[in-house]
Parts: C-alpha cells; structure tokens; sequence
C-alpha cells in the first residue's frame, strides 16, 4: 500500500491538460495503425496510467483501455468498495470494478465493430492470465505491441508534468539536505532522516537507497538499524509527487577537505547536465566533460526516463570503457535522471541529478544543496 496522500488538484492537473494529453495519445495511435491501446497496470507500473488519468493505481493488476474515440475504461480488480475514492482522484476514464479486467476489456473490445489492431504497452510484459482472458473473449482482434505509439505521445513534457517535475525536486534535494555528515554515524540516523523530512514535503512516496561507504564500494541498498556509516557515503533519494518520480544523489563526508572535493564533483555533474544535447551520443558528451573535473576516474553511467509504466527506466548506461561507443541519444524535451559513479579522492564518488533536455535549453529539476554537507536544521 502506498503511504502518502494521493489526491487530484485541478490547479496543478487541470482537466485540459489530460485532454490533450489523450489527443495526443489518439493521434499517435492512428499514426501507428492503432484503433485501440491498452496499458495494464500495477504496484510497481504506474507511469502510464497516472500520465493519462491522473490516478497513481496501485496493488491490484488493472488495465486502461483507450478506443480511438469515446472514453477510455479503467478496469480494475480493486473492490467495490474504494470505487467512490478512485473516481474522486481519477477523472479521465469510466471506472469498472471486476475480478478479471482482461476479460471485461476484452468484452469491450468485441462490442466495438470499429476496433480491429489494439496495441498493447510493453506487450511482452503483460501477465499471461490477462492476455488469454483479452484473447478468449475477443478472439477476432489482433493485439499488437502499442510502445511506440505511446513513446511519441508521451515525449511532450506539457507545463503541468514540468510543475510537478519541479516540485518532486525541490522535496528531494530538500530532504537530502537533512543529512549532516559529522553528526550521523549509522545508516538508520540518515535514512530516516531523508524520508521524513520528504513525506512531510508531500511526497506521496519515497525510496531512500544509502551506499554506506564509498571507501569500499558505490553499490546501493535499502538499509536501516545500525550499519555503520563510512568517512564518505551516499544516499539516493527517490521521489513521487502525484505520482510524477525523480531521482537525487548526493556524497556526503565527514572530513571536511573531502566534502569539499565531493561538492565540486556534484558541481560537476549539474553542470554535465545542463550541457547534455539532446538527439546526440549520451556517453562521449559525459567522457568529455570529465576533463573538467581534475583527479576524476570514470567508473559508470546512467540515464533513465519515463517512457512506459515504470516511472523510471534504464534508456542508456555504459562505462568508461564503453561509453565512446555511443548510444541513441535522448529525444527532445526529455526528462532524464542522469546517474555517474566515479573515482575520486581515493574513494567512490555517487552522483545524480534530473533534468529536463531541450534545444532550447536544459533545465535542472533538483536544487543546487542549500548547505552542502551540513543538514538544514543543524544549518
């Protein structure tokens, strides 16, 4: 169960924008052939559905079936009884409760004569119970794989994702400022640090990930209790706010020289972000860069988006080995989480930003630390 708040602001969603985001959508899909588009749904593939309805679902497998005109239906085997909440916090879609939406959906299908091609989203992941259900009970239509078509309605990042975007980020870098280095000596101290202060943000849900010590290793895990934290660490703060994610990761050190050398690394690495070009080779621009920050070993990358249901997903990583080897670049005004682990000082070094990449210009959507190294409260 998700533990914020989930509810719809008409100011920060207004209805107009998931209307164009749904002639959008119809467009793509008539573009690809597409008289209808299915996405399924659950705990941990939310994306879609909530970009189009403004409902985050959760728990329970569901599907969103989009005909190419009329409304779409939400299909869901939560019960009856939170049909009154989720049509107060979903205002695009008719609501059907039933124990097996591929079937109800399937049923929909069939009663529709224009519908022929329906595309699925991630078609090869969709679970085997649902697509026989969508197969026995609409046997005549031929299902598709729909990524495309949804890939290219949901490039434009419309000014209501851009407002969310920017408020998830401020709750991240925000609660990531809670973290005092010199003060916190176990991983629960600063863990728990970082999740309150972003569920006291608004943030409807938070993952706080911690590499415990970067003298050893960047690997990250879900840690609490007693662990003991190392002269330099990082923690990963991963933010929802109506059910738009970001990511933001910072290094933190006790010895104040190193801090100082992890904040001109994290300097670094928002500049290296605001310099990415869309459409071009992700990896050279981020070998590139590293000339300007001296003593600094590449170790890895990684680019994620939101692209499909999960709210965010790998689109390109490399290492230093393999990052000239180029890769597909990003779209325009794409929203990215740009990740780099490198080699500095002696240690690990972990990084990690969002950003907005556009010809126009890119846009940072986590604040620079408003008292690096140092928590706001001891500030």
């Amino acid at each position: 169960m998700r533990r914020g708040l989930m509810a719809w602001d008409t100011e920060e969603v207004p209805p107009g924008m998931l209307a164009d985001r749904l002639v959008r959508l119809r467009e793509a899909m008539a573009a690809d052939g597409l008289d209808a588009l299915l996405i399924y749904t659950n705990f941990p593939r939310p994306a879609a559905v909530t970009y189009l309805t403004a409902f985050t679902p959760y728990w329970s497998d569901a599907l969103l079936y989009v005909p190419k005109t009329g409304e779409p239906v939400f299909a869901t085997a939560l019960s009856k009884r939170v049909a009154k909440w989720i049509n107060s916090v979903k205002p695009v879609g008719e609501l059907v409760n039933t124990p097996r939406p591929g079937q109800t959906v399937g049923e929909r299908i069939v009663a529709d004569a224009s519908v022929r091609t329906v595309g699925i989203l991630e078609m090869d992941a969709l679970p085997a119970g649902i697509y026989d259900d969508l197969e026995a009970a609409a046997p005549a239509a031929r299902f598709v794989e729909g990524g495309k078509a949804f890939a290219q309605a949901r490039r434009l990042i419309d000014d209501s994702e851009r407002g969310l975007l920017a408020k998830a980020g401020v709750i991240a870098a925000n609660a990531l400022d809670q973290v005092d280095p010199a003060a916190m000596r176990v991983t629960g101290i600063a863990v728990g640090a970082v999740e309150k202060a972003a569920r006291l943000s608004g943030a409807e849900e938070a993952y706080i990930h911690i590499a415990p010590d970067l003298a050893r290793n960047a690997a990250f895990a879900r840690l609490s209790g007693e662990v003991p934290l190392g002269g330099r660490f990082a923690l990963r703060a991963s933010v929802a706010y109506k059910g738009i994610w970001v990511r933001r990761i910072r290094s933190f050190a006790r010895d104040t020289e190193d801090q100082a050398l992890c904040d001109r690394a994290d300097g670094w690495l928002r500049e290296t972000a605001l310099a990415l070009k869309p459409d071009a080779p992700l990896g050279p621009q981020i070998v590139a860069a590293l000339g300007g920050l001296e003593g600094a070993t590449l170790e890895s990358w990684l680019v994620e988006s939101s692209l499909g249901s999960y709210p965010l997903q790998d689109i390109a990583s490399g290492s230093a080995a393999s990052a000239s080897a180029g890769d597909a670049g990003t779209p325009d005004k794409s929203m990215l989480v740009l990740t780099v682990k490198l080699k500095l000082g002696g240690a690990f070094f972990a990084g990690g930003v969002t950003v907005l990449v556009a010809k126009a210009g890119n846009v940072l959507l986590t604040p620079a630390p408003s008292s690096p190294g140092k928590s706001a409260a001891a500030a």
